[in-house]
């Protein structure tokens, strides 16, 4: 039986993966700490549900991976997906090797996001249950500050610094010294080992992404992107015996919108992540739990984000 608080520290870093690892580290505000225990409740109780009956299964629940399936798509699908809500698994598959902003990204950037909605679309019990839903409706309202910064790559290129965003979001929301290593930082993997304030164990965390995809507007000052991630986790030391529930939460779709404002130099953005859970037929539980979604998300969140050049 996996411990309660592995199970809450799982489920936060189900949310990070949503909003991390697509650049936009979800970093909470250090001065308010009613925000950060409603936050956490937010985040750690969902996979007290989900967490002990998702079994790892063979290949990803939705993710194409194939670049030629999905690059005759037509420009305006990440809008579609945003704008209509669309709770369907993305037809897009992994269409390029990273996510390549416009060039006014470049730079560091103070950022605010405010949680404006949290939805059920399958339903309250496949969310994680009424007190999950409920706690995790006490987050609409909170606005986290954090910051992260994008640079150049070797094409000049710009790219999302996920070392430096990740390491900046584990601190502020699981201490600052939480970091204990960082092994692989590329734009399709990210593993660290974390020590979180307060846990008795290290932490083993795998970001891995399945889908990715990109679209550009007439407007050079409107972009989307969108990826979709799985998590692993796993207690670093916990003998094997220990460690038979597999530990793959769900998958998460990240999409945003980006409005560069150049009057003011700043960016917003819209931004949505969508979980959907695995099929397994390695356990049972599991695979009812993906039938009665239909192949729908179960946890629908939009966040207003606003990014202030620092």
């Amino acid at each position: 039986m996996l411990s309660h608080y592995y199970l809450l520290i799982i489920n936060f870093l189900s949310l990070l993966t949503a909003r991390a690892f697509v650049s936009n580290p979800l970093l909470l505000s250090a001065p308010i700490q009613s925000d950060l225990d409603a936050s956490r409740r937010t985040f750690f109780s969902g996979a007290v549900l989900v967490g002990e009956w998702i079994a790892l299964s063979g290949e990803p629940a939705f993710a194409i991976n194939e670049q030629s399936s999905s690059s005759k798509l037509p420009t305006g699908l990440l809008e579609s997906r945003l704008e209509s809500n669309v709770l369907e698994p993305p037809p897009y598959g992994m269409e390029s090797s990273d996510i390549f902003y416009p060039s006014w990204f470049t730079g560091n950037w103070k950022v605010e996001s405010e949680t404006k909605t949290v939805e059920a679309p399958a339903g309250v019990q496949l969310f994680g249950g009424n007190t999950t839903f409920n706690n995790a409706q006490n987050d609409v309202g909170n606005v986290l500050k954090y910051e992260c910064r994008f640079l150049n790559d070797d094409q000049s290129r710009v790219i999302a610094d996920r070392e430096f965003n990740v390491k900046s979001i584990v601190k502020v929301s699981m201490g600052e010294n939480s970091i204990v290593d960082i092994s692989v930082a590329t734009p399709n993997k990210f593993s660290c080992v974390l020590a979180p304030k307060g846990s008795p164990s290290l932490l083993s965390v795998d970001l891995i992404v399945l889908n990715r995809r990109s679209e550009k507007e007439e407007d050079p000052n409107n972009f989307y992107c969108s990826e979709v991630v799985r998590e692993i986790a796993t207690i670093v030391g916990e003998q094997r015996q220990q460690q038979r529930r597999p530990s793959v939460l769900k998958e998460i779709e990240t999409t945003s919108k980006y409005t560069y404002l150049p009057e003011k130099d700043e960016v917003h953005c819209i931004q949505r992540s969508a979980s959907f859970l695995l099929p397994s037929d390695q356990n049972e539980m599991a695979m009812r739990m993906w039938q009665l979604s239909r192949g729908r998300a179960i946890d629908v969140r939009f966040y207003d984000v606003v990014y202030t050049r620092h």
